[in-house]
């Protein structure tokens, strides 16, 4: 007999804190353009640290701090199946904490999901490390919201910092309030300059 197995469930992480909630910072890790498996644990790793300094800082002004947990490890084509798990977090962060304004933070392919799901209700900034933005992404969902893109000037990856520069040329004609930095000489990981990364977005 062989045991069906139970569909896959996107998760969020606990926020450890108390007391009302007054805003959320979600966190979106990296992945892969296709891909069924589960989510690497290294890409949750890379936004660890990041995770720790919101909490830290936005305890004591009631910021609760989730990072997304996918279905799947992979944006996977018109699935977008990334993009699907942030829409139903961003859902279920309504319900858990209503009224609650959130930002989004995402990675690389994280980061394509925030700046696709932007137009949330819930959602009043977007935050982008070495986002994933290809050319003919939309960019009206912007409109309102504080927009931070940063990239660092070597990403030679499918995140190209060409790319992001693009998208944020484009959207800058509807969301005045955005801001791009560049890391000189900065590749897809920007590991020497995660503490500057992790300032500038907190």
């Amino acid at each position: 007999m062989f045991r069906a197995q139970r569909p896959r469930t996107a998760r969020l992480t606990p926020w450890e804190g108390d007391g009302r909630v007054t805003g959320v910072a979600l966190l979106l890790p990296g992945g892969f353009l296709r891909s069924r498996r589960r989510p690497l644990k290294a890409a949750e790793l890379g936004l660890r640290e990041l995770a720790t300094g919101l909490a830290d800082r936005g305890r004591p002004h009631g910021l609760a701090v989730h990072l997304l947990r996918y279905r799947y490890g992979g944006w996977n084509g018109a699935d977008a199946d990334t993009a699907a798990d942030t829409h139903w977090a961003l859902d279920e962060l309504a319900r858990r904490h209503p009224g609650a304004p959130v930002v989004l933070i995402g990675n690389s392919l994280g980061g394509r999901a925030a700046f696709w799901c932007a137009g949330h209700p819930s959602v009043a900034g977007v935050a982008g490390i070495a986002p994933w933005l290809p050319s003919g992404d939309r960019v009206e969902q912007l409109a309102g919201r504080r927009v931070l893109i940063v990239h660092g000037t070597a990403d030679r990856s499918e995140a190209s910092a060409a790319r992001s520069l693009e998208y944020a040329l484009r959207a800058r004609r509807v969301v005045p309030d955005l801001a791009r930095y560049e890391v000189p000489g900065g590749n897809h990981y920007l590991l020497r300059r995660t503490a500057d990364i992790n300032a500038l977005t907190t």
